[in-house]
């Protein structure tokens, strides 16, 4: 399925630093960067970052959010996945098996 009406879904990666994930969160939270009825989350993570954060709307709506966010002075580095076509689980099940 091809996003609708040019709305988007990309996840957010960031690497905060050390001792400063709570402050980060609180940051984001604050500002209203993440929207919860739209399907948005923020996830804290153990790997080689710290949240994955998930945003969707407009590219121009996601953009102006990825760049507030990425002004927090606890934010080390970033990377930006953008989804090109979103499936639904029985998308996905259909592709992998074969179908």
């Amino acid at each position: 399925m091809k996003p609708e009406n040019n709305r988007a879904r990309v996840y957010v990666l960031f690497e905060i630093q050390p001792g400063k994930d709570k402050a980060f969160s609180d940051e984001i939270s604050a500002k209203g960067l993440i929207s919860e009825s739209e399907g948005e989350r923020m996830d804290f993570v153990h790997g080689s970052f710290d949240f994955v954060i998930i945003l969707q709307g407009t590219m121009k709506d996601i953009d102006t959010r990825i760049m507030e966010m990425r002004k927090s002075p606890f934010v080390r580095r970033t990377e930006t996945l953008i989804c090109f076509e979103i499936f639904t689980l029985e998308d996905l099940s259909g592709r992998l098996n074969g179908a």
